[in-house]
């Protein structure tokens, strides 16, 4: 795990449409390079749909324990190792808890999904 401040302008810029041209990134996460920005992609997207926001401006990262399991799980990852992020993305000026699973993919590679609502549950920061 390793603890990054990034901002993310240029590649952000290149990789999404004006509604993404600045995103700061600060915390731990678990994610390499290529997987940190694939994931702020798909935050950045929900923005306009979810939040009525055409852009995220900073996400706050925080790596949850390997105990941590969300409620509910309906393990999409299957039998994979799973790691749990803590995401609080600011979407207009309202930060918005989000729950960030990175697991491996049976072809090789890293699978992620995106977590709206942030689970309420024993354990969760």
């Amino acid at each position: 795990m390793r603890t990054r401040t990034l901002i993310l302008t240029s590649v952000l810029a290149l990789s999404l449409p004006a509604f993404a041209q600045q995103v700061s990134f600060t915390g731990q996460t678990t994610a390499n390079d290529t997987l940190l920005v694939d994931t702020l992609r798909t935050v950045a997207l929900l923005g306009p749909g979810q939040f009525n926001c055409p852009t995220v401006e900073a996400v706050e990262a925080q790596a949850l324990p390997e105990s941590f399991s969300p409620p509910g799980n309906d393990n999409p990852e299957g039998s994979n190792p799973t790691t749990y992020e803590r995401w609080d993305a600011t979407f207009c000026g309202k930060v918005v808890p989000m729950l960030i699973a990175y697991w491996p993919a049976a072809e090789g590679g890293m699978m992620f999904r995106v977590g709206l609502p942030f689970p309420e549950a024993a354990g969760a920061p």
